[in-house]
């Protein structure tokens, strides 16, 4: 999983050499079978580019040994997503596949290529669902792009199950094609009934509470209006969120019940975000910046409150920090590329930053930001 945290640890990793490289993946088709082709051709150029260093080849076989053990896993490139990032050097070798594409590239300098990951932290994140329904109640773990299925083992996800051969079995929870509403809804109003399905949610609740602890995650409910208001009745887990999905989610599929989730969870996990770039449409001139080289110069003097970054773009140059002043060039051995060395900057000093696509960026620019003073 990639959080804030995995993304500082990588940045805090020195080293005189840190390899990073790019690609974009397929997940089916004639071009899965050219991914290994690719990758081979790139850590090609990444030994170039170790041996022009001045690294021993001994050490750099060493380095891209692993790596280049993928190029014949053919199940590693049958599963893999829709782009991946490679972490290297002398001590370091990580994977993260990620569901977007990105740009070939091999990146060596003293500090790794971090912005191919940003867009997790700032698009994605993990939440659970609890789906209420009588004959199939579900915990799903998601996030944007996957489902896991956490209910916990020792719950009933069926009521009728609960019931088995209960004295209150004679209430009659048999099969119906609105069950949803006859168990819970206006129809179920004998007081037997509600005290059995009380007692069912409570124990629902108190081991859904118990693991959602160990998680912390963020927990949508999703149900009709009577369920989930006897759910949060019983509930002790902090994070709760307000906002339920009032659906019958009995037949609804497990990547179904992920789709009207994240209508709910996406403004959760970007209301920050949402909100800096309300405030960039208000804020006063000399407040904001759509321009590169004002925003390198205030992110090193520490003015830099939030930074936003086009998706899979690229500038290259150098800061000249004796002059305050950037100078651009193409990419060659002695420059950086200027917006992931600017978030790093911004990281360190404890900005907010964002990597959107460009049409959700501030008018429609390749890099923006809000400044603190």
């Amino acid at each position: 999983m990639i959080s804030r945290t995995s993304i500082e640890e990588l940045i805090d990793r020195t080293d005189d050499l840190n390899l990073t490289i790019t690609l974009p993946t397929h997940k089916k088709g004639e071009e899965v079978q050219q991914d290994p082709i690719r990758f081979k051709n790139l850590l090609s150029e990444a030994e170039s580019q170790l041996l022009e260093k001045g690294m021993k080849r001994l050490d750099v076989e060493e380095i891209l040994k692993r790596p280049r053990q993928l190029l014949e896993d053919y199940n590693f490139w049958n599963h893999a997503d829709e782009g991946m990032v490679f972490y290297m050097n002398r001590d370091l070798y990580e994977i993260y596949q990620l569901p977007y594409s990105l740009n070939e590239r091999v990146y060596l300098r003293d500090h790794f290529l971090i912005t191919p990951l940003l867009p997790m932290v700032s698009l994605n994140g993990t939440w659970a669902m609890l789906a209420l329904s009588p004959k199939n109640l579900r915990l799903l773990r998601c996030t944007r792009e996957s489902i896991e299925n956490i209910t916990p083992g020792d719950i009933f996800t069926n009521i009728e199950d609960f019931v088995g051969d209960r004295q209150e079995a004679s209430l009659q929870f048999h099969s119906s094609a609105d069950s949803e509403v006859m168990y819970y809804g206006p129809g179920s109003a004998d007081n037997e009934r509600k005290k059995l399905v009380e007692k069912y949610m409570r124990g629902v609740e108190k081991s859904v509470t118990a693991l959602m602890k160990q998680m912390g995650e963020p927990l949508v409910l999703v149900g009709s209006e009577d369920i989930i208001s006897l759910y949060r009745s019983l509930n002790k887990y902090q994070r709760l969120l307000e906002t339920p999905v009032t659906r019958y989610p009995g037949s609804m599929k497990n990547h179904e019940l992920r789709e009207v989730g994240w209508e709910v969870i996406h403004e959760y996990f970007l209301k920050d975000m949402y909100q800096a770039l309300e405030q960039f449409d208000k804020e006063e001139a000399g407040r904001t910046s759509n321009n590169l080289s004002q925003i390198v110069e205030s992110t090193v003097m520490g003015k830099t409150d939030t930074l936003f970054i086009s998706m899979n773009e690229e500038t290259w140059g150098v800061y000249d920090e004796s002059e305050h002043q950037v100078h651009y060039s193409g990419p060659n051995g002695s420059t950086d590329e200027l917006l992931n060395w600017t978030a790093l900057r911004a990281i360190n000093q404890g900005a907010k930053v964002y990597v959107l696509p460009k049409q959700d960026m501030p008018a429609a620019s390749t890099v923006a930001a809000l400044f603190r003073f």
